[in-house]
């Protein structure tokens, strides 16, 4: 047998022996599994429609237009709390930025389609 043929035989084992202890480990303790599982979000406030994080970065303007007063800007990694749809083009909002929360107005074009 080759030298090198046993050190490859010896990592396999190696690596089947651990995906196989890690399995185990999962099923040696499955209460940890589900409630992982049943962990849940917090649920929104009631005012809220539904949460959802922007496509692209932009900013809040305190009235539905463009010429509107800038309340902030923020980037795709922050939620935004929707709170009404009923205009064509703005959305109202409640974002959560660093310690303050700013009530204001986006555009609908960068929210994703609501499922």
């Amino acid at each position: 047998m080759k030298p090198g043929l046993s050190i490859i035989s010896l990592a396999l084992i190696f690596l089947s022996l651990s995906c196989n202890n890690s399995g185990r480990e999962e099923q040696d303790n499955p209460e940890e599994t589900t409630i992982a599982n049943e962990t849940e979000a917090a649920p929104l406030p009631k005012d809220v429609i539904y949460a959802s994080k922007p496509l692209i970065s932009g900013i809040l303007y305190a009235r539905p237009s463009f010429g509107g007063t800038i309340i902030a800007h923020f980037d795709t990694s922050q939620q935004l709390h929707i709170i009404d749809t009923t205009d064509n083009v703005f959305v109202k909002v409640r974002l959560l930025q660093d310690t303050s929360t700013h009530t204001g107005y986006i555009s609908k074009i960068i929210l994703p389609e609501k499922k």
